[in-house]
């Protein structure tokens, strides 16, 4: 179903980078059964990217910039098949952000409910996350 499915070499990407994103997840994530596995594996990688966008504290020139990155995650990263994002995090996470044309090619052939899913649950994220830039917690 997988190989039958995806993009080789965009899932090789996803399976290698989610093991250096987050060793405990990627166990996890694993273990799940083949009909799952695709879909949750592409969620946890659009919200840590989300995510290394919200922890990034230099790559922006100002919290509203960020803020507008946030918020129109869900439409760039998600809606347009080629976005990518340079200079933003560190290591393997600014990989992520870098190659992230590789994760939309695997989110594009989740089945459309899926979709839904992600794009719905990134949006209520990036909403929150917005929330709280630059506030003294």
């Amino acid at each position: 179903f997988i190989q039958k499915t995806f993009d080789t070499e965009a899932l090789d990407f996803c399976n290698d980078i989610l093991v250096k994103v987050s060793r405990s997840f990627a166990a996890v994530i694993r273990q799940l059964p083949p009909t799952m596995l695709v879909d949750i594996l592409v969620f946890y990688l659009v919200l840590r990217a989300l995510d290394t966008v919200e922890d990034d504290m230099h790559a922006f020139s100002s919290n509203d910039v960020k803020i507008k990155h946030i918020l129109n995650f869900h439409k760039t990263a998600l809606g347009d098949p080629t976005w990518t994002m340079d200079g933003v995090g560190e290591a393997d996470e600014k990989r992520l952000l870098q190659n992230f044309d590789k994760c939309h090619k695997i989110y594009a052939k989740l089945n459309p409910t899926s979709q839904r899913v992600v794009l719905d649950i990134t949006q209520r994220m990036a909403a929150g996350m917005a929330e709280f830039i630059g506030k003294d917690l």
